[in-house]
């Protein structure tokens, strides 16, 4: 039902031994078809959140491939930091969260999350 956006994912998962990480990635079903994926380790800087997006393939696409319209990439950095908070807010009651898809829509028109889940300990 979301149109003109470009699908992302992101989400937190909490390991045994590092802690709690962060994933970002191509979303929709391009997350089951490539592995166009940037892991950190929580917490992280808005600079983390920003060199997140530059790593992937898809960031072509966020930025305007072939003359295509830029997509809201500040919008998609605050998603990224409002998820890392949530995880630092919840702690050890996180045991994953997920936004799939994540659309980033045009440029200053924000983001769009279709679909969430987070399960708690």
């Amino acid at each position: 039902m979301v149109g003109g956006g470009v699908e992302l994912i992101a989400g937190v998962r909490r390991d045994p031994q590092l802690g709690p990480m962060l994933l970002l990635g191509a979303g929709g079903v391009l997350a089951e078809l490539t592995d166009d994926t940037a892991i950190r380790l929580l917490p992280i800087t808005r600079a983390d959140a920003e060199e997140m997006v530059a790593e992937l393939a898809i960031s072509k696409l966020l930025a305007g491939y072939r003359g295509a319209a830029p997509h809201d990439v500040p919008a998609l950095v605050d998603a990224v930091m409002a998820l890392g908070q949530l995880a630092a807010s919840l702690g050890d009651r996180l045991s994953e969260a997920e936004i799939n898809p994540l659309f980033v829509m045009p440029e200053d028109e924000g983001v769009v999350a279709a679909d969430g889940l987070v399960i708690l300990t």
